[in-house]
């Protein structure tokens, strides 16, 4: 060794740290000038170590929050581990001891002051989690959070039971939060649906003016009343449409029955022709306004007039035959795939053929029933020589002379056409 001081020594033209605790001892540098300058060279520079342990201890006594000063502290013992300096390092290692132990005391009892914080807030979020009034809750739980994330940590051994606990509440109320908006979401739109509805049978019934129009109209005007409350802006738009439809009604029916007033049998006489009409045009049938038409007829109900009789057969046979050839329509497009897409001539051959097979089966009814009643092809029933034919039977008659008018025409077409 060939030279010494306190700390340290130089040693083959280095300079060493004399170990301590249990550190060894350790080349720190190498002799420059002179064995003497080198040591107060480290000696000198010890001093900035102690400078760093001084400014951390007065940073720890100036603080309100001591226990971020803790990993800075873990630091300084790195710091001073593997510094190169000669001087009084076990002294500046107490020093830190001192100083971890007044942050661990610090921190000791921040957490049992956490603790009683972190527990209080708990209960409010238990409360709060079971709240309604979704505004009101709703910011003075995100405050609540604020101060939960504010409040330092409790006791390693519970900081993660309270946190789970805090997030199970906080959650538990957003997640019943959404699910009432969602199911009110849902409520609402349901209702705005069946605000559309009412429209939609309101519009339906100015279509077809029914013979109870009147009751109906009145009808969903009460069920419009309950439905509820919507988006204000919809609820408007809705309304006026509403009011839109009832205002139509009202004056087809005041212009109904100033035409009904006015003169009854020429009324019978347009709408009579209005049906036949319907059946010398290509146009498709227009099935709800033929339905508007009779409960317009029969609003007019029977005249004393000498051609109401007429006009009501009239009217009665265009009308069957509206119907069955509607029918025949739709039995053959349901039947026949693409149907709408063959050529008139197949068409034709088609409902010719499905015509004759239901005329067929009307037959056999009608023969069933004159079997019934003691009918048989060419004479009275047996018995009740003046009674009149019974509705049944009437009915079946008037289906099949229907529908043979309907394949005569028809068959007359084809014939021409084709």
């Amino acid at each position: 060794m060939d030279s010494l001081n306190t700390f340290g020594y130089t040693k083959d033209g280095k300079v060493f740290l004399k170990g301590y605790f249990n550190f060894p001892d350790r080349e720190i540098g190498l002799v420059k000038e002179s064995e003497e300058a080198s040591l107060q060279y480290f000696i000198k520079r010890f001093e900035l170590a102690e400078s760093k342990v001084t400014d951390l201890a007065k940073a720890i006594q100036n603080t309100t929050n001591k226990g971020s000063y803790l990993m800075k502290l873990v630091h300084m013992r790195t710091y001073l581990a593997e510094f190169n300096g000669l001087g009084d390092f076990p002294s500046l290692f107490r020093k830190l001891d001192e100083l971890e132990a007044e942050i661990r005391s610090y921190i000791h009892e921040n957490r049992i002051k956490n603790h009683e914080i972190k527990t209080n807030l708990l209960k409010e979020a238990e409360v709060l989690s079971q709240g309604t009034n979704w505004n009101v809750f709703t910011k003075k739980f995100k405050e609540l959070k604020l101060r939960w994330i504010k409040t330092g940590s409790t006791f390693e051994d519970e900081e993660e039971i309270f946190n789970k606990a805090f997030d199970n509440y906080y959650n538990t109320f957003f997640e019943r939060k959404n699910q009432f908006f969602e199911q009110r979401k849902a409520l609402l739109e349901s209702r705005r649906i069946r605000y559309e509805e009412i429209l939609a049978e309101m519009a339906r019934i100015n279509a077809e003016m029914p013979e109870n129009a009147q009751k109906e109209i009145t009808r969903l005007q009460k069920q419009w009343k309950v439905v509820g409350k919507i988006n204000a802006r919809f609820f408007k738009e809705l309304t006026k449409k509403m009011h839109a439809e009832v205002k139509i009604f009202n004056e087809k029916l005041k212009r109904l029955q100033e035409r009904i007033n006015a003169n009854p049998i020429e009324r019978k006489k347009e709408l009579c022709e209005k049906v036949e009409g319907m059946l010398r045009t290509d146009e498709p049938l227009q099935i709800a306004l033929v339905k508007s038409i009779q409960a317009e007829w029969k609003r007019l109900g029977k005249l004393k007039h000498p051609m109401d009789k007429d006009y009501n057969t009239r009217f009665k046979i265009a009308c069957n035959e509206i119907f069955e050839t509607f029918f025949l329509d739709q039995t053959a497009k349901t039947k026949y795939e693409h149907f709408s897409e063959k050529t008139r001539f197949e068409q034709l051959k088609i409902k010719i053929r499905l015509l004759k097979d239901s005329i067929k089966e009307d037959e056999f009814v009608l023969n069933q029933l004159n079997a019934r009643d003691g009918y048989s092809a060419n004479r009275r029933p047996v018995g009740s020589e003046g009674s009149s034919i019974d509705m049944e039977k009437l009915n079946q008659i008037n289906k099949l002379k229907t529908k043979q008018r309907i394949l005569k025409k028809l068959q007359s077409q084809l014939m021409s056409n084709y």
